[in-house]
């Protein structure tokens, strides 16, 4: 599934799939698009991903400035941007084999202890503070109906993201986010 310059999971052909008992999977080392990504598929249908924080690893003019008094940041269109690839994948995934009548949506962010919640993105304007979380990570647990999840991946993507900036405290309306996700998607 590409909704920007690579999949979700992002699939190395390059080098052969891991292979375990019951999963596929691989191990991504990919400086050239600043994506560090482990992903494991079972054969019971739950897909693991975990992947780094992309600001975390641009630098010079691609990088994001870390605010004083934080140590690294998390851009908001990076966690809708993201957000929204795992609902659509999961869409596709309940309408094949792995999927089922109810689909759960376990996202998870971590790392978050002294790192700022910024805009990043150019052609926007910065927030005048950059906002804070007091968690270690924030986690949403999502389960729908394969219709809900096909008919309302984009607006359910929409919602969880909401609910990680809320506990960064930031309020952003539920439309001001749906555009957003909008423009990111329709210029890849």
């Amino acid at each position: 599934m590409r909704l920007r310059g690579w999949p979700v999971p992002y699939v190395d052909h390059r080098e052969p799939p891991l292979r375990g008992e019951d999963w596929v999977g691989q191990d991504i080392d990919a400086e050239v698009v600043s994506q560090y990504e482990a992903w494991r598929f079972f054969t019971s249908g739950q897909f693991n991903h975990l992947r780094a924080i992309s600001a975390d690893w641009r630098t010079g003019q691609d990088g994001t400035a870390v605010p004083e008094g934080f140590n690294a940041v998390i851009e908001v269109w990076e966690i809708l941007f993201y957000l929204t690839e795992v609902f659509e994948l999961a869409a596709r995934l309940a309408l094949g084999p792995p999927g089922d009548e109810r689909m759960t949506l376990d996202v998870r962010l971590n790392g978050l202890r002294d790192r700022a919640l910024v805009v990043g993105q150019s052609g926007r304007m910065p927030f005048a503070t950059p906002y804070r979380t007091s968690s270690a990570s924030l986690g949403q647990t999502v389960t729908l109906s394969r219709d809900e999840l096909v008919a309302e991946g984009r607006q359910q993507a929409v919602k969880a993201a909401r609910e990680m900036f809320l506990r960064f405290g930031w309020k952003p309306a539920v439309d001001q986010l749906a555009d957003h996700q909008r423009e990111l998607t329709e210029r890849s």
